[in-house]
Formats: C-alpha cells, sequence, structure tokens
C-alpha cells in the first residue's frame, strides 16, 4: 500500500459520510462496484485509475498529482550530519 492512499481513502470516507450517502448509493452514483469504494476507504485499492476518479468526482472531490522533492547527492550531507 501506498502511504498517501490510507489518507486519500480516509479522506473519501469522511466526505462520503458528510454527504450522508452508503457506500452503495456512492457507488450507482459513480457507475462503479461498492468494492472499489470499500477498497479505496480502506486503502488497498489497485485497480483502475478510470475507477478511482469516477468516485472521487461523485464525491466532489478532485485527485491531483504533486511533484516530490527527492534529495540529491549533495544534500545528503545535511540530511545525515555525524557532528
Amino acid at each position: 500500500m501506498l502511504p498517501n492512499m490510507k489518507a486519500i481513502g480516509i479522506k473519501c470516507r469522511q466526505k462520503r459520510k458528510a454527504l450522508g450517502w452508503t457506500q452503495s448509493s456512492t457507488a450507482k452514483r459513480a457507475g462503479i462496484h461498492r468494492t472499489v469504494i470499500s477498497e479505496i476507504e480502506n486503502g488497498n485499492y489497485t485497480g483502475s485509475l478510470k475507477s478511482f476518479t469516477a468516485y472521487t468526482t461523485a464525491l466532489g472531490l478532485e485527485l491531483t498529482v504533486q511533484a516530490t522533492h527527492l534529495p540529491q547527492f549533495d544534500d545528503l550531507e545535511t540530511l545525515f550530519n555525524d557532528d
């Protein structure tokens, strides 16, 4: 499981419950199977991006992509200061 998948699932569950929707009613709105919603909300989803975005769109949420900063070789000295 990717670290952010659990956080995304929690956010989706909170939004769905705030709307007063069940997993089944949300699945109908999104045109996906209820088990997909369960997997997403539990951070265990490994299916298609299409189904994932159908669920988030039904909730009024949007998936975005953000660049991560990976340390460069020159950054290692500051990360692992042995002093």
